[in-house]
């Protein structure tokens, strides 16, 4: 069954993408892929079909980024069109498998020009609504924005909304200032792609199938060392964890000093810090590691992290061009195979005991993932019960499944080494 659901809600109009669209369009196009977020989430007791479809009206009517499809130019570049009203639908399913309901909402085709990016639906079982089931496009918002919708539907905050909307990130985008912001990042951009060594070298590796692998190392032993390095050194945890990345790779690849990009959630500039809507985008950094102890890898990780944050807010046509322009003068192996996506909060979850028990608990597995393209090693950290969970995805085509543990375990072994050496 589907009900339709009407809203309605301030802001409507056409413009280009923002930057941070811009970059989420450029991925989805790259590999392929609609990179949805979302869930299934049990309802509590006695919740009716109204209650749900007016949680939808709600999100539909305070967020424009939900109210957004696209337009494609006669150059085929795509633009967002806000509408200021409009229906939806609810889906009611009967059915006891809401992950099959799911998994459905992230197999079927999108059409970006028709489809609102949201969407949503009940499962019903023998007449009680037990779980809603949400899907939303990422090129609507970024996991930072998802938050703070989350939050606001919860306390069903009538406020207006606070922040730049995408379409008015559009216009100051396209301003001096905006243009001015772009050409310093795409500077450093540049600077970073002419010094940085060349890539790991590609050699002879058993070919996986599929190509693209899913590896998960938890370590109840990251967030404790982290904790004792942070309270020694004052550095904060994000930085921690980027300087042992870079001493893991450097010991395990040899490239020095070692190239990354760093996604950079963007909310510390003025006007994005509360705004449901994608802002996120990489950061490039170069990390020297040479001989250097621990200490001043941390200090050196600090100052490239705070140049890539600075320089992680461009536009992204004008970067795909800088480094298809600089891979074409240094090879077509060129690019940076490293990226590390720091989503862990600010508390470290901790659970009793020694740093020598924690590293004996610790788990790796790994799982076949698609053969698509995707990237070289992809890291993301994220807050586990009482532990760090490192998800990394790796190319097989470049990088065998037992280097790419060697970096996570070295990773986490390099953060033991520099807690315990005191």
């Amino acid at each position: 069954m589907r009900i339709s659901v009407a809203f309605e809600g301030a802001g409507a109009g056409e413009a280009p993408l923002s930057w941070g669209q811009q970059d989420i369009w450029a991925s989805m196009t790259r590999f392929g892929e609609q990179l949805p977020l979302g869930g299934v989430t049990p309802l509590p007791p006695g919740t009716t079909v109204e209650d749900v479809a007016g949680e939808l009206r709600y999100l539909m009517s305070r967020y424009q980024v939900l109210r957004t499809r696209l337009r494609f130019a006669a150059d085929g570049s795509p633009r967002q069109v806000v509408a200021a009203a409009g229906t939806t639908v609810l889906e009611v399913a009967d059915t006891d498998d809401p992950a099959g309901m799911l998994a459905r909402y992230r197999r079927e085709p999108v059409d970006f020009t028709s489809d609102w990016p949201i969407r949503m639906g009940v499962v019903r079982d023998r007449g009680r609504l037990t779980h809603l089931c949400a899907v939303i496009w990422h090129l609507a918002m970024d996991r930072s924005g998802a938050a703070v919708m989350l939050r606001e539907v919860a306390a069903r905050v009538q406020d207006p909304v606070t922040g730049m909307q995408p379409l008015e990130q559009a216009g100051w985008q396209a301003s001096e200032a905006g243009a001015r912001q772009s050409r310093s990042a795409l500077r450093h951009w540049e600077r970073v792609l002419r010094t940085m060594p060349p890539p790991w070298p590609v050699v002879s590796r058993r070919r996986e199938s599929p190509r693209h692998w899913k590896g998960r190392l938890v370590s109840p032993a990251i967030p404790l060392a982290t904790r004792m390095l942070v309270e020694r050194t004052g550095a904060d945890p994000a930085t921690t964890l980027l300087a042992a990345f870079a001493v893991a790779v450097r010991r395990c690849t040899g490239v020095d000093p070692v190239p990354m990009l760093l996604v950079t959630s963007n909310r510390f500039r003025s006007g994005l810090a509360d705004v449901v809507a994608p802002v996120a985008q990489p950061g490039l950094c170069l990390v020297d590691v040479a001989d250097a102890d621990f200490a001043g890898v941390l200090e050196g990780a600090r100052r490239a992290a705070t140049a890539a944050y600075k320089h992680a807010y461009y536009d992204t046509a004008g970067k795909e061009s800088l480094v298809a322009r600089v891979a074409a003068e240094r090879g077509p192996q060129f690019r940076v195979d490293f990226h590390l996506n720091d989503r862990r909060g600010p508390d470290l979850a901790v659970v009793p005991g020694s740093l020598p028990q924690a590293l004996a608990r610790r788990t790796l597995d790994w799982m076949p993932f698609k053969d698509s393209p995707s990237s070289r090693v992809f890291v993301h950290a994220d807050d586990g019960p009482g532990a760090t969970v490192l998800t990394c995805y790796a190319d097989t085509h470049h990088v065998s499944l037992a280097e790419a543990s060697m970096v996570l375990t070295t990773l986490e072994s390099t953060l033991a080494e520099a807690a315990l050496r005191g």
